[in-house]
């Protein structure tokens, strides 16, 4: 796990170790004046804590080059990971065995659980996996809700409040919904009596803060202190709405009722999933804008991302009022 979403495993009685990737320091080392020297020492840290493990199998779930080379350094004696088409950028090579996934547009939480079958023999079925809560993060998330005024009282869950996450990464900024849409949103919402919080991470003041202006009095701005203070604030509410990021993940994991909106990436491999209101796993709810013909696409930029500007807030709230009304 890398370094930045490491906490989001904490607490897991199903993991007996976690080893973290050191990204960020990594990343420190080769921005601004370059420092190899310690982006040598991370790499070897790293390494030399993994083979302490003495690993007998390693499972390469994302087949790429990175992935390959930290399969590689592992040292278990089996290394296995995907072939054919879903090995990139030479990930074939660093593998002792493969099994190709199923073709097409799958999913990728049925594409791992798939290789994990094949590394096993035998079928896996999906379970959802749950997110385990501290004292101190459902603490924190009630002290931060009631500060908000979105709790009508101390503790409770699905209390009414509606959680919009404008933000994305700033590699994939060019995925966000535009954040007046997000304020039309939130002032439809809060003509049928909810209370909308607006949550944003480091360096997504301003984003927040446009979304703000454009809400009005509708909405109460969020910045929870850490993703699982946040996924713990999401647990708590009636209603997820964002585009294409982590967060949204987290409210597919917590079970709470979202809808997702996605442009430029294929929400059938990356959108979010869990189980359903029927009890089946499979996708949860999703806005797209087809009569984009571009879309999805594999672009790591758009000058002007068409898909996601014109999706309409009518539409997202009418998603909205229907995943709300079901049971």
């Amino acid at each position: 796990m890398e370094d930045r979403a490491a906490d989001l495993l904490a607490g897991r009685t199903d993991l007996d170790r976690v080893l973290v990737f050191p990204r960020q320091r990594l990343n420190a080392a080769v921005r601004g004046v370059p420092n190899p020297l310690e982006a040598v020492r991370a790499a070897r840290g790293f390494v030399r804590e993994m083979r302490a493990g003495d690993y007998d199998v390693a499972l390469d779930l994302q087949g790429n080059l990175k992935s390959g080379a930290v399969l590689r350094a592992s040292g278990a004696e089996l290394r296995f990971g995907p072939g054919g088409e879903a090995a990139k950028e030479g990930n074939q090579l660093f593998s002792h065995r493969r099994a190709v996934p199923p073709p097409g547009a799958v999913h990728r939480v049925e594409r791992n659980l798939a290789l994990a079958s094949a590394l096993l023999g035998e079928t896996l079925p999906y379970v959802a996996p749950g997110f385990p809560v501290s004292p101190k993060d459902w603490e924190a998330a009630d002290r931060i809700l009631q500060g908000t005024g979105a709790l009508q009282k101390p503790g409770a869950d699905n209390d009414g409040f509606v959680v919009l996450q404008p933000g994305t990464s700033g590699f994939g900024a060019f995925k966000r919904w535009p954040p007046e849409r997000f304020g039309s949103l939130a002032r439809s919402l809060a003509r049928d009596g909810h209370r909308v919080l607006v949550t944003y991470g480091p360096g997504e003041e301003s984003l927040a803060a446009a979304v703000g202006a454009s809400a009005g009095a509708a909405v109460r701005l969020l910045q929870p202190p850490s993703l699982t203070v946040l996924a713990e604030v999401i647990r708590r509410a009636r209603l997820f709405v964002a585009a294409d990021t982590g967060p949204l993940h987290l409210a597919a994991l917590v079970g709470t009722p979202l809808v997702g909106l996605f442009g430029p990436k294929d929400p059938a491999v990356y959108g979010p999933y869990g189980l359903r209101a029927d009890g089946t796993p499979g996708l949860l709810p999703v806005l797209t804008q087809d009569d984009v013909a571009c879309r999805p696409c594999m672009l790591r930029r758009c000058a002007d991302p068409l898909c996601m500007r014109t999706l309409a807030p009518e539409r997202v709230y009418a998603a909205a009022v229907a995943v709300m009304a079901k049971p």
